[in-house]
C-alpha cells in the first residue's frame, strides 16, 4: 500500500459560504480491473483558509494533518494558479509558524480568562460590572445554602415532600 503524499493539489469548488473554510476537490486515477482502464476519481476536502483569501476556481496546494475543526483536517499552503483577482490583492496565506503562534496566543488568553474567572475578578467584556457568581445565583433562586455536617451545601427543591 503506497504512502499518502505530503501535499495535495486541487481546485476550490466552494468558497465564501463558510467562515475561514473552503471546499477543495482533488483528483486521483483509479484502475478498473474489469475494463482494464484508468478513470478519474474525485475527492472533496474541507480546508482551513484562516484569512479567507481563496476564491472559487483557484488551484491550490493543501497539506493534511492540521486539524482546524471537526471536519476540517487540511490547510492551504499556497495558491498555485489564482482565479479572479491576483494573489497580491488578496490577504496573505499564513505559514505554519504564524498559525502555531496564533494558536499559542489564543490558548494563553484562554488560560488567563479561566484563571481570572476562578478567582472571581473577571470583568465583563462591555466594561460594566460582572454579574453574580454561580453560588450567588443559586442562593437567590433556592433561598440560601443549608449547612450539613459543618459544610455548606446548596440543594434544589423539587416541590415533592417525603411522606
Amino acid at each position: 500500500m503506497p504512502l499518502a503524499p505530503q501535499t495535495l493539489s486541487g481546485t476550490v469548488v466552494s468558497a465564501g459560504k463558510m467562515m475561514k473554510a473552503v471546499k477543495v476537490r482533488t483528483t486521483k486515477q483509479v484502475y478498473n480491473t474489469f475494463l482494464r482502464k484508468h478513470f478519474t476519481a474525485y475527492q472533496s476536502h474541507l480546508v482551513s483558509d484562516p484569512n479567507s483569501s481563496l476564491r472559487e476556481g483557484d488551484v491550490v496546494r493543501i497539506a493534511p494533518g492540521w486539524r482546524a475543526g471537526k471536519r476540517i483536517r487540511h490547510v492551504v499552503t499556497e495558491i498555485v494558479a489564482p482565479w479572479g483577482p491576483p494573489v497580491e490583492e488578496r490577504p496573505p496565506i499564513p505559514d505554519v509558524e504564524e498559525m502555531v503562534e496564533g494558536m499559542r496566543v489564543k490558548r494563553e488568553a484562554k488560560k488567563e480568562r479561566r484563571a481570572a474567572k476562578r478567582q472571581g475578578d473577571l470583568v465583563a467584556e462591555d466594561g460594566g460590572e460582572q454579574g453574580p457568581t454561580l453560588k450567588e445565583r443559586l442562593t437567590n433562586v433556592i433561598g440560601g445554602p443549608e449547612v450539613v455536617g459543618g459544610e455548606e451545601r446548596v440543594t434544589l427543591e423539587t416541590g415533592m415532600r417525603d411522606q
